[in-house]
């Protein structure tokens, strides 16, 4: 193994000042330019090659590592410097501008609230920042880093429902105030919940409260005890922004980075299934089939009724040529979903590879 360039300058250039001054006086020694001139760009040309695989394989080796203590701030700078060489995007200037402006903007707001954290006044002051200070709109694409990553949705003055809750709850976190997320598939809002007093304070409608009833009738949350309602901490909060995280990742055939995300996802969610089915599909794109098969066997053995599991779980199975497993995955799924097209066409695959086995 050669070893990366930063170490390799300082023995590489004294060569270089030793050796052109012989070279210029004998460049028209044909002997020297072959014997020595061309060696050395040779060798140049190797070193060079050889530090753009070890920077490009130490540059996909890079993962944030979210520790217990970690704070939301904390761990969505770590996010978004990790997500900015994906997203195509180098600049730091929009990342720094804005985690400047929370410093002074979290700090005004402690003194001005004094005693109050735990009031309502508390929540009404930060919904006055994010939309009418920061004038903060609402952009329903979430799958982009633009309107998920704070710093970008406080930058293009929209974000989707996780991008701007994210921004409530780190000004809540700096001043004090005790403001929840709470997860939903598809969507996430927010919770103030002081102990005498609860309410929703929805994102995409400038903090307008709906009532709990108004989220179990309008998204799919039956047969997904992970989807409780219940207001998430900051561990299971971080735990979300690495799955939609993860989730960007995939879009952009990142698999080796959403894998990490999808575990940090899945560990801080308990029964978080959308996360561990991700992280398998993860696994199986990043060429790791048995790492996802294993991961697809857990979670099938709990949720054999998920949406799309078993027709993930039977193909994964296919492409690894475990076809009796792959048959009895499709027969599964076919208990719960009779008419699902892709579990039927996956059930006669496999029937029809057994066949053909030796």
């Amino acid at each position: 193994m050669f070893l990366p360039l930063p170490c390799i300058r300082p023995f590489l250039l004294p060569v270089i000042n030793f050796l052109f001054p012989y070279l210029y006086l004998n460049a028209m020694n044909k002997k020297t330019l072959y014997c020595i001139f061309i060696p050395l760009i040779l060798l140049a040309c190797i070193l060079i090659a050889s530090c753009g695989r070890y920077q490009a394989k130490k540059q996909s080796a890079i993962f944030p590592v979210f520790s217990d203590s970690i704070s939301l701030e904390q761990a969505c700078r770590l996010v978004s410097l990790n997500l900015m060489g994906i997203a195509g995007d180098a600049d730091t200037m929009p990342l720094v501008s804005f985690y400047r402006t929370l410093d002074s903007t979290a700090a005004c707001l402690s003194q001005s609230l004094g005693g109050q954290k735990p009031s309502v006044a508390a929540v009404d002051s930060i919904l006055a920042i994010v939309y009418k200070t920061w004038n903060i709109q609402f952009d329903s694409r979430d799958t982009l880093p633009e309107t998920l990553l704070p710093h970008l949705v406080y930058k293009n003055r929209k974000g989707a429902c996780l991008g701007v809750s994210l921004m409530m709850l780190m000004l809540a976190e700096r001043a004090g105030c005790p403001l929840y997320g709470v997860m939903l598939p598809g969507h996430f809002f927010c919770r103030f919940d002081n102990g005498t007093r609860q309410f929703n304070i929805e994102p995409n409608k400038d903090g307008f409260q709906h009532p709990n009833g108004y989220y179990t009738e309008h998204y799919p949350v039956a047969g997904k005890p992970w989807y409780d309602l219940a207001s998430l901490n900051k561990s299971k909060t971080i735990g979300m922004l690495c799955y939609n995280a993860g989730t960007m990742c995939m879009d952009r055939r990142q698999y080796s980075t959403a894998i990490g995300y999808f575990k940090v996802a899945a560990a801080r969610i308990d029964g978080f299934a959308e996360a561990k089915g991700n992280l398998a599909l993860a696994y199986a794109f990043a060429g790791v089939p048995d790492s996802s098969l294993a991961v697809f066997e857990k979670l099938f053995a709990v949720h054999p009724d998920f949406v799309n599991l078993a027709a993930n779980y039977g193909s994964v199975a296919m492409a690894a040529k475990q076809y009796e497993k792959a048959r009895d995955i499709f027969r599964k799924g076919l208990d719960f979903y009779p008419e699902d097209t892709t579990l039927l066409y996956g059930l006669t695959q496999a029937y029809e590879r057994l066949e053909k086995a030796p």
